[in-house]
């Protein structure tokens, strides 16, 4: 008769893999496979417990006593083993540690901690009709757990994860009235979980489209007694839920007083961008190109914790109110934006566009020395041999230098003989670089241009102009 307790190959087989890990990263993953790969001896030991302790453990004999204190033990190991293969992601070994407490106890607490512990396993593996089942067992039968108010809350999102928005606004509900029933200790414990839940049930009427609902609960929210960080996160939420409403003067309204009353707010530039986006919608041009400007001459420290976010709804911003002032011939609005945008970053990949773009505005405006300044820079910038991000962008502002050179000797040539030529005209399309969203990374950089420049005019026979140099193939996106 073997007297190790049948959990401690289990409890071996998932440990070792942690010690190892520590020495070679890449052997962590394999024990855990061949654990998995043979669940069923974890299984039968079980089964072996139960029989042996029916025989060889009779009521008040010593050994019985200690082999149960053993096995408790490496249960509530398993259990501490399950949360920290949860915590790093290790998803099989997880489930395979809480699946051996819940098949071996009779211990309702370790039962309920196994099932919760099995339940947030599957939903954050994908597998979220398991985890939905999951939770409902352990809610019903084991409805004085500590852990019901989390346990429920999980499930909501569970359950909006699953498209079934009315189920989970019922489960936030049941997170608020269960901690009614919770000693006064455990009600101060779970007041962050009841907020979580009021913000949560918002959350749902805004993505179902209720945008109604949702105003009136973040409205409500902000009424309560809530951390400042939560506080800003309703306000805006609320002027966010007026903007895809359609409330447009309401939502202008609420966010000039987010941006005002909330500076420091993680949200702020996000706001930012609806403010000026939203203006731009109402024809409000110039309030537009204020906003857009303040925010890219918004100093931001860089070793701030939200400093990447920033930087990120920075360029965005800018991008897309340059892009549409230069589309609707406001040169001279475009040329301020894309000159700001500039100063956001050195890097070559996101300046050497914008500078092409700054040159594109000045040729627009008959700037045609300033906006030779801009391509030579660019031409300075990029080298004899420039970098693939940015061969394509020097090679355009070498051939618009060709093109403003052709211009001026052509003017020289012509002298009095007739009107002044038109310049070569500037591509109408322009495409900026454009970042990644801020929820992604926070690291943006310059997209390739795809501009097919127009040739000049052709000269009089009498001027004798000379050749206009040949376009080249405008680069592929």
């Amino acid at each position: 008769m073997n007297p190790r307790p049948p959990l401690s190959a289990l409890v071996l087989a998932l440990v070792v893999p942690v010690s190892a890990g520590a020495s070679s990263g890449h052997e962590t993953a394999a024990p855990a496979a061949q654990a998995s790969a043979h669940p069923a001896p974890a299984e039968a030991a079980g089964h072996a417990e139960a029989a042996h302790g029916g025989e060889a453990a009779p009521a008040g004999a010593p050994a019985g006593g200690e082999d149960s204190a053993h096995a408790a033990e490496e249960r509530a190991s398993l259990l501490r083993i399950g949360d920290a293969k949860l915590a790093s992601g290790d998803l099989e070994s997880a489930l395979l540690a809480y699946n051996a407490v819940a098949t071996a106890t009779e211990d309702p607490d370790e039962l309920a901690t196994a099932l919760l512990g099995l339940a947030r396993t599957l939903r954050k593996s994908g597998e979220g009709v398991k985890a939905a089942a999951t939770y409902e067992r352990l809610l019903k039968d084991h409805p004085g757990f500590i852990e019901t108010p989390s346990a429920l809350l999980e499930l909501g999102r569970t359950y909006r994860d699953l498209g079934s928005p009315k189920l989970a606004i019922a489960r936030f509900y049941s997170v608020i009235n269960s901690t009614l029933r919770l000693p006064e200790a455990e009600t101060v414990r779970y007041r962050r979980t009841v907020r979580t839940a009021q913000f949560e049930i918002a959350e749902t009427h805004l993505s179902t489209g209720d945008y109604a609902s949702a105003i009136k609960f973040f409205n409500r929210l902000d009424l309560l007694d809530l951390a400042p960080a939560d506080r800003a996160r309703a306000r805006f939420k609320a002027a966010e839920a007026r903007v895809l409403a359609g409330e447009s003067l309401a939502a202008v309204t609420a966010l000039r007083t987010f941006i005002e009353q909330e500076p420091g707010a993680a949200q702020n530039p996000e706001a930012r961008f609806l403010l000026a986006t939203l203006l731009a919608r109402l024809g409000r041009h110039e309030d537009s190109l204020q906003v857009t400007l303040d925010l890219l001459r918004h100093e931001h420290e860089r070793t701030a914790p939200n400093a990447p976010a920033w930087l990120a709804w920075q360029r965005r911003t800018g991008n897309q109110l340059a892009n549409q002032f230069y589309t609707r011939n406001d040169f001279a609005g475009a040329l301020l934006l894309f000159r700001a945008l500039a100063a956001l970053d050195a890097a070559p990949e996101w300046r050497l566009p914008i500078l092409y773009h700054i040159g594109l505005c000045e040729e627009r405006l008959n700037q045609h020395g300033a906006a030779l300044e801009a391509y030579r820079e660019i031409g300075k910038a990029a080298g004899e041999k420039p970098a693939s991000a940015i061969a394509d962008v020097a090679r355009m502002a070498a051939w618009r230098c060709e093109q403003l050179a052709w211009f001026t000797r052509a003017q020289t040539s012509l002298g009095e003989l007739g009107p002044p030529l038109v310049p070569p005209a500037a591509p109408a399309a322009v495409i900026a670089p454009e970042p990644t969203e801020p929820a992604q990374a926070a690291e943006a950089s310059g997209a390739t241009l795809a501009v097919t420049p127009a040739g000049p005019a052709e000269a009089s026979p009498a001027g004798e102009p000379p050749a206009v140099p040949s376009a080249p193939a405008a680069p592929a996106l």
